[in-house]
């Protein structure tokens, strides 16, 4: 095989990993979506930022490969691997990958919890404890004033008396 069709057979490989990189890529915010719902602001921003982290793929891939020159068959080999990937390992990869990041989240949630129970003990023994002294500090404080209150009176019924 001549030199120049050996590089157009690597390029049009290389555009149909570029295909599958950014579908893997676009189902990796998928799953992310499913697991953490996002606002449609932040879909949007994703989206945006996606995109251009793509061009920015395509991009270096068409100057490293082609002297930035844009090819039919490098879209259509993109295409062709965008499709292959959906067709095939996308739809499980999405499905399974988020479900099993799902049952970690939860295993790991499960275990913060048991993790934080004493610490939820400790806080809830803390806060009942702050509430004992206060309450007796109120009363010390009332008393206080009472005191006070009846001295003041005592005190007026004395200079009055005078």
């Amino acid at each position: 095989m001549s030199p120049e069709i050996e590089l157009e057979m690597y390029f049009l490989f290389h555009s149909f990993l570029m295909g599958i990189l950014i579908t893997v890529l676009y189902d990796i915010l998928r799953i992310l979506r499913r697991i953490l719902p996002h606002n449609i602001l932040a879909v949007s921003v994703e989206d945006f930022l996606y995109w251009i982290v793509c061009s920015l793929l395509v991009f270096v891939m068409l100057i490293r490969e082609n002297n930035g020159i844009l090819r039919w068959f490098a879209v259509a080999g993109a295409m062709i691997g965008m499709m292959l990937y959906k067709k095939t390992l996308g739809r499980l990869f999405v499905r399974y990958f988020s479900l099993f990041l799902q049952k970690i989240l939860h295993i790991v949630g499960k275990w913060l919890r048991i993790i934080a129970m004493p610490l939820q003990l400790v806080a809830r023994r803390l806060a009942w404890m702050r509430k004992k002294s206060e309450n007796r500090m109120k009363r010390k404080v009332f008393g206080a004033k009472k005191k006070l209150t009846e001295r003041r009176k005592l005190l007026r019924m004395v200079l009055y008396k005078k």
